[in-house]
């Protein structure tokens, strides 16, 4: 192998090697700072796992999700200036509404009294 061949092997292996390292302290950092819109991540991942939901139920929780974060911020910026006694109302109607289409539309038939004995016992808080 000729010194040129040599010096060219060396600095390929060094810069997959730096980026390697780049990579899993990239990776390791967003694993410890989750993004904002992130904020039920935990949920999603814990409630993907319980009913075992294929790929096209984790896709719709994850919209369902994305709408109940933005109508949540909606009613955030509707009744900023009001009182929180106002707000609530509307908060625990979203929050309903968005639990029924979880359990009517998202999970199949055999996997709904599970998802209630689990609101009965106030393990899964959705609001």
């Amino acid at each position: 192998m000729s010194g040129t061949r040599t010096w060219i092997l060396i600095l390929t292996l060094v810069s997959f090697l730096a980026g390697v390292a780049v990579g899993l302290l990239v990776g390791e950092q967003d694993r410890r700072n989750p993004p904002a819109d992130a904020a039920f991540g935990d949920f999603e991942r814990l409630f993907t796992e319980r009913f075992q939901l294929d790929e096209e139920r984790q896709r719709l929780l994850a919209g369902l999700q994305t709408n109940y974060n933005r109508e949540l911020e909606e009613i955030e910026r509707i009744h900023a200036a009001e009182h929180q006694k106002e707000r609530e109302p509307a908060m625990l109607r979203a929050g309903l509404e968005y639990r029924s289409l979880i359990r009517n539309h998202l999970l199949p038939v055999e996997q709904r009294p599970e998802f209630d004995r689990l609101i009965q016992a106030n393990f899964v808080e959705i609001l």
